[in-house]
């Protein structure tokens, strides 16, 4: 049996067919208004996202709206953006725009100041049609909600490299069920990476209340833990594959959702003006 691997006290390997990740946190890209009517910050955007998996846009000046994300967006070519169908005449979702804020509804259990571990959105469509998130934060909280990045495909490449035989239990057909918390009977199983058209690795690791793994028989059992105590210890702080950082009001994350896992700390709210991110799901990746 391969010994585990310990990320964190190593360097992430190379993989020429894998984008780059900035561990640190990216330096904001600052621009005058949301759809980035200055070419080189539009160019500085794309290139950033490129080369490290996410951008961080900041635009100064008056809380930003549903119009600001969907500026922003189409400033990027993310065309329009898709509304997972669990989310559909939801009250929480104005168009295809999400609102980010805490609820005491029990059926959204990824809308509390509860922390949130990492996972990546729109799981329950199929792998990689998620290619890029968008959230924009109008409000910060007041303590806590730090956004948190984990490298999930860099991650994989080196796990299938010292580890093949646990890797193999997480690119099956059943190796991920995502079960909805909304729809009844509405669940969908699905390899945790794959490839895209081009070749490249994608994810869809997630580890929420609703998702389950199941490894390619039971006497596999042992490769599936393997595998997935690998990619745990990948996503803690200190190691190469991880980033946080605080999203402030008039920042937006533009992120690679079929390649980095994202997460959030536990926050607390100011009673009057309560943390509040606007949210859009792009199936396009950003172009200049």
């Amino acid at each position: 049996m391969p010994a585990p691997t310990t990320a964190r006290t190593r360097t992430a390997q190379a993989h020429p067919q894998l984008p780059g990740f900035t561990p640190a946190p990216a330096r904001p890209v600052t621009a005058t208004a949301w759809n980035l009517p200055d070419p080189a910050a539009r160019r500085q955007v794309v290139d950033t996202y490129l080369a490290g998996g996410y951008a961080i846009v900041h635009v100064p000046g008056a809380a930003p709206t549903e119009a600001d994300l969907t500026a922003l967006a189409d400033a990027l070519n993310l065309a329009a953006a898709f509304t997972p169908p669990q989310y559909r005449g939801s009250a929480h979702t104005q168009g295809a725009v999400s609102r980010l804020s805490a609820t005491d509804d029990p059926a959204h259990p990824f809308q509390d100041r509860a922390g949130q571990n990492f996972h990546s959105d729109g799981t329950l469509q199929h792998l990689g049609q998620i290619a890029t998130t968008v959230m924009m934060c109008v409000r910060g909280a007041r303590t806590g909600g730090d956004t948190l990045l984990f490298n999930a495909v860099q991650a994989f490449a080196d796990l299938q490299d010292a580890d093949p035989d646990a890797a193999a239990q997480l690119t099956h057909d059943r190796a991920l069920l995502r079960t909805s918390t909304l729809v009844e009977n509405l669940s969908t199983a699905g390899p945790v990476f794959g490839h895209d058209p081009a070749g490249q690795w994608i994810s869809r690791y997630s580890l929420t209340v609703t998702d389950s793994y199941h490894p390619t028989a039971p006497g596999r059992r042992a490769h599936l833990e393997r595998a997935l105590a690998h990619l745990a210890d990948a996503a803690q702080p200190g190691s190469p594959y991880y980033c946080a950082f605080t999203l402030a009001a008039g920042q937006a994350l533009v992120l690679a959702n079929d390649r980095l896992s994202h997460g959030r700390t536990a926050f607390t709210d100011d009673a009057d003006a309560p943390r509040l991110l606007l949210r859009g799901l792009y199936t396009a990746r950003p172009t200049a």
